[in-house]
């Protein structure tokens, strides 16, 4: 699944370094598998949908056998009601099952036991109404009109047995076979091959029947319902569905259009064929992120219509959904221990597509911006078996570390190798749950090679190197010397790292691999003559934070002259650090060769770090590229810069002509309210009814009017809060009533006035304005003490509980918080005191020196 937000922040600090690195246990206990106390063969379920009253009338049947003789079962069954259980004997006759269900175990008890060896079927009837997990129902409303009659399940990763009485564990697969029966004029989708569809004109109904004949586990079924226009495609003779909201239909192709020639890219390089029936992909109300279902992934609103793709693509996301139908669902890992052989390989998929579709620099700069993430989180290893829930998992460790790992056992194995043990694996272990060490074996199986230190190294152990790297040319040896350092806490990584030389005899640059596995290691590389240049790791082939000790020249030759796109993007953030001319001329005429869009981008972030005028200017000379991905990275350095005259009228300039672009737009409109000219209001206002993509102008628009700070933005800011307008629109419009009212000078009327906007969404039935509602009243804090009465009873009495939580923490910020006339006050406070604590040391100081010069 590849999630929106990836937090490691929250993650709750569990484990802890070692004096030599290793992990020492916390309080949570050792997580494993488990036993598996029956074989499941395949799970069918009967439902009847009842969309408009939230409800499921299910009927389970669980095919299994029991390896040894059994008295009672536990299954997964979470929160619905359980009415009837029966079994059915492979030979016997068909009988009620004793059982006891607590709302989250269903424990079935069996007189006379299950024979070991025996094989029977389980009939289970039960009944879903108003889900809190599992099932999440949609449906118009006054605050919402426009949301369709829907649902869609989410399983991963455990939130199957919510919908489904099932083994809800990745190690437990079962063939699957849904029969669902709702009102006509909807679609059904499901995973495997749809079987069936028929009519009853009568009831006005449709009835659906999938079937899954590969096994998978629990958390990878399916259920997705609503008014879906399908549009349809093919790879090598299978079916390729896109479901879509009907009036987004003309968008599928756009966004989805390259998704047979990912499948045929994946196929090639993993030795493998796309395992599923059919591939689809659904557009989901209100989903986040995407989900991985066997053969049918599920996905939140990632349409383009013809001007956002201008300048973006949803290519990211859905060639890390498409990579999860091999690693997560053709193979599973056994425990969410070992999330990243999912999450990690889904997302390294993202950077094997970048490579092919745009080269190796892209590839490059995608590897980087990984490696970005993977550096965020320090305190626990990849492969964590003391995790504290399994939504733990799911952090930088799994994605972008994870994908890390791969490029680094690439680089030192090299392609043929790599993908041949990635084959080997897949084979190895198809239909199989896995663990970290089958990846290992089969890649030193293909390899030849002894891989437990690299795996210890980068998933075992928490964190990665600090490395502190000084290179220099020693005339007389005719001898380039390097010394690395390794800053971290606890043992050394053991790791080769890549030095090239450029600029020596030939036109070739000289490539020296060292390994490196003491704190300290120096070493020199033969050179008759001073390089122009030498690059330290351009290839990336150690997650590593590196600081660089070198020449100047040496750095100004890499900035244009680097043998990858990272290796000129680190150059860049190298002087984007220096306020000093040179260096800020070495970056604007680096600008003005670089082709790469990605490392351009890169190069305009470190002119907006460094900043000036002559970075300014450059910048302002960007706008009018030819490339809207370049223009929009210009207006976005932009936006880091502080009032500038010159960016003003610029901004107001792309506003009164526009831009092909988008994205060009937006950071026009970003960067008009940082400026807060005086007309900013006046200017802002007429773009929250300009329509685009996911209401992106109008949603950048309500952000860009607080960042005016003007208490004339309140007005219009106000009405965008209201019923009728977009969610979306609403959102950005209470964040931005919010922070006006936290950040802004307002008069007290002027901050009550908002904070009684706020609080009248409060009580609304739209579950997505009210978070943003609440949100922006905590971070208001004491002055919006007035609604402390509706955040109580939101807290009290709300169904919801994720909003009563909301509101309870909301009441309890506004409650504790310092009020910010009292912040002022203790500050007042504070400097007197400083100034009578400074007149008593001084007249203190006057007098030891009277009695030190003692009486005259």
């Amino acid at each position: 699944m590849r999630r929106l937000l990836l937090a490691p922040a929250l993650l709750a600090v569990l484990v802890t370094a070692g004096p030599f690195g290793r992990t020492q246990p916390s309080t949570e206990p050792l997580r494993t598998a488990g036993d598996r106390p029956v074989e499941m063969r395949h799970l069918r379920l009967d439902l009847k949908v009842d969309l408009p009253g939230k409800s499921v009338d299910g009927r389970a049947t669980l095919s299994f056998t029991v390896p040894h003789t059994r008295s009672s079962v536990s299954l997964d069954a979470d929160g619905f009601e359980v009415k009837k259980v029966e079994l059915v004997p492979a030979k016997g006759a068909r009988k009620s099952v004793p059982f006891t269900h607590d709302k989250a175990r269903l424990v079935l008890d069996f007189d006379p036991p299950l024979a070991a060896g025996s094989a029977s079927d389980l009939v289970i009837d039960y009944r879903i109404h108003t889900p809190k997990r599992g099932l999440s129902f949609f449906a118009p409303s006054k605050a919402e009109p426009e949301v369709p009659l829907t649902v869609w399940s989410q399983g991963e990763p455990v939130d199957a047995r919510a919908w489904v009485p099932c083994f809800d564990r990745p190690d437990v697969r079962q063939s699957t076979e849904l029969v669902v029966t709702v009102t006509e004029g909807n679609e059904v989708l499901s995973n495997g091959t749809l079987l069936g569809r028929t009519n009853d004109p009568a009831a006005k109904t449709a009835t659906f029947h999938w079937r899954q004949d590969e096994p998978h586990p629990a958390y990878l079924m399916t259920l997705v319902i609503g008014p879906f226009a399908i549009v349809e495609d093919k790879w090598r003779g299978k079916p390729v569905l896109y479901y879509v909201p009907p009036a987004r239909k003309g968008d599928a192709m756009r966004t989805f259009g390259r998704t047979p020639e990912m499948m045929e890219l994946f196929s090639r390089k993993f030795g493998v064929d796309y395992p599923w029936a059919k591939y689809a992909q659904v557009v989901a109300e209100q989903f986040g992120g995407g989900m991985e279902n066997t053969s049918a992934t599920t996905l939140g609103d990632c349409l383009l219509d013809a001007r956002a793709a201008l300048d973006e693509d949803e290519d990211d996301l859905i060639s890390h959904e498409l990579g999860h139908q091999w690693w997560g669902d053709l193979v599973t890992c056994r425990d969410w221990a070992h999330t990243w052989l999912n999450e990690g390989f889904a997302s390294y998929c993202e950077c094997i597509w970048a490579e092919h579709r745009e080269g190796a620099d892209e590839y490059s700069l995608d590897i980087w911006r990984k490696a970005r993430g993977a550096k965020a989180t320090v305190d626990r290893p990849v492969v964590d078996r003391r995790y504290p829930t399994p939504d733990s998992m799911f952090d930088n460790r799994a994605y972008p570390k994870g994908a890390f790992i791969l490029h680094m056992l690439r680089q030192q194995l090299g392609d043929a190798v790599f993908f041949a043990g990635l084959k080997r694996y897949l084979t190895d272990n198809r239909l199989r749950s896995v663990e970290t060490v089958d990846f290992r074996r089969a890649m030193e199986q293909v390899s030849g090679r002894d891989l437990e230190r690299f795996f210890y190294d980068w998933t075992e152990r928490p964190g990665h190197p600090k490395l502190a790297i000084a290179a220099t040319y020693d005339a007389a040896a005719k001898r380039v010397r390097v010394e690395v350092k390794q800053t971290q806490t606890g043992e050394p990584f053991r790791f080769p790292l890549a030095i090239r030389l450029h600029g020596t005899k030939g036109p070739e640059a000289r490539a020296v691999e060292e390994r490196i596995d003491d704190r300290t290691h120096t070493f020199q590389v033969p050179c008759d003559a001073r390089p122009l240049g030498v690059e330290i790791d351009p290839g990336q082939g150690v997650l590593a934070e590196i600081t660089e000790d070198k020449d100047r020249d040496w750095w100004v030759w890499q900035l244009t002259g680097g043998s990858t796109a990272v290796s000129r993007v680190v150059a860049a953030e190298h002087f984007g650090k220096s306020k000093l001319p040179a260096d800020r001329e070495a970056l604007v005429a680096a600008l003005g060769k670089e082709r790469t869009i990605g490392v351009a981008a890169e190069i305009m972030n470190a002119l907006a770090e460094s900043g000036g005028d002559a970075c300014r200017d450059a910048l302002l000379g960007e706008l009018k590229a030819s490339e809207s991905k370049r223009r929009r990275a210009a207006a976005q350095a932009l936006e880091r810069f502080g009032k500038d005259e010159r960016i003003a009228a610029a901004a107001l300039t792309l506003l009164t002509a526009g831009d092909p672009s988008l994205g060009v737009e937006a950071a026009a409109l970003a960067i008009y309210g940082k400026q807060q000219r005086p007309d900013a209001v006046k200017v802002l206002t007429p773009w929250l009814d300009k329509p685009s993509n996911h209401e992106r102008l109008c949603t950048t628009a309500l952000a860009a009017l607080a960042d005016t700070g003007y208490a004339t933005a309140l007005t219009p800011l106000i009405a965008w809060t209201e019923l009728g307008k977009p969610v979306s629109c609403r959102q950005a419009a209470l964040s931005a009533v919010g922070r006006l009212a936290k950040d802004a000078t307002l008069t007290d009327p002027e901050r009550e006035r908002a904070v009684r906007a706020l609080t009248a969404v409060v009580t609304e039935k739209s579950s997505r304005a009210r978070r943003t509602a609440i949100a922006a009243l905590e971070s208001i804090g004491p002055p919006a003490r007035a609604a402390l009465k509706e955040l109580d009873e939101v807290a009290a009495h709300d169904p919801g509980e994720d909003i009563a939580k909301a509101a309870k923490k909301a009441a309890t910020a506004i409650r504790t918080s310092p009020d910010a006339k009292e912040l002022k006050q203790l500050r007042e406070e504070l400097d007197r005191l400083k100034k009578d604590h400074d007149e008593l040391r001084k007249r203190l100081e006057k007098y030891e020196r009277g009695e030190k010069k003692g009486p005259q």
